[in-house]
């Protein structure tokens, strides 16, 4: 049997990371199946193994997380508001849904889980998004909630820089200077999320339980997320672990 070769960990995982994300416009895969299958590893460290829960992948574009998830024997429904996403890897992932996450057509406590990985600053309404993991999940359910804040120093995604400037003077300026990008455009098809307005929006269900708050890529410094002000600028990608009561 060959063996699983070993992930490259410290600072060489990191510089993984980057060089496949700096190609992610135009070779996402490579990029996204490690990311899919780092947080599946990430998932059932925390919480057990996935076998046989009812998964809910919110916002699964061409369905990477899921498949690393069914590979592993979870039962994962793909959901997805944008038909084009979800066919960027060809076929769409079998069984998705296409469907608001701030309006689910799901039943109240009827999901074992919800992986909702970098969708929250691509909705309009994203405290509403929280709203609907706080209804669907079954009580002792998990989340995991992560999403690129917008002082960070990609939070405008292909704006960037300019989205410190504001949203409105930056998206002009960027405009006038570059053009109009094809997609994500500021205001439509991302938008600003902080991580204190999701926090609060989590805070205000009794029933949800904040497990951990750290930046996506580098967890064990996740005491910067305990420091308003600073964590928007310096986690570049904020993940909440959040479970509901039993």
């Amino acid at each position: 049997m060959t063996a699983t070769p070993k992930k490259p960990q410290g600072l060489n995982r990191y510089r993984e990371y980057w060089t496949l994300f700096r190609n992610e416009q135009t070779d996402p895969e490579p990029f996204y199946r490690r990311m899919a299958s780092d947080t599946a590893d990430t998932l059932e460290a925390r919480h057990g193994s996935v076998v046989g829960k009812r998964i809910l992948d919110l916002g699964c574009g061409a369905g990477w997380y899921t498949a690393e998830l069914r590979t592993r024997g979870a039962d994962v429904l793909p959901v997805d508001l944008d038909p084009g996403e979800l066919a960027l890897a060809g076929a769409p992932p079998e069984g998705a849904l296409v469907a608001d996450a701030a309006d689910l057509p799901l039943e109240d406590q009827s999901i074992d889980a919800v992986l909702c990985s970098n969708l929250l600053e691509h909705c309009s309404r994203a405290p509403v998004v929280i709203d609907e993991i706080a209804r669907i999940l079954k009580p002792g359910g998990w989340a995991y909630v992560s999403w690129t804040n917008w002082y960070s120093p990609w939070g405008g995604h292909l704006y960037a820089p300019y989205h410190y400037l504001g949203p409105r003077f930056g998206t002009w300026l960027h405009d006038r200077l570059h053009g109009t990008p094809d997609k994500n455009v500021i205001n439509d098809g991302l938008w600003p999320v902080h991580i204190s307005t999701i926090l609060a929006r989590v805070k205000s269900h009794p029933e949800l339980v904040i497990d951990r708050v750290e930046p996506r890529y580098w967890p064990r410094l996740a005491f910067i997320s305990r420091i308003p002000v600073v964590r928007e600028v310096l986690s570049w990608n904020c993940v909440i672990h959040l479970r509901r009561a039993a």
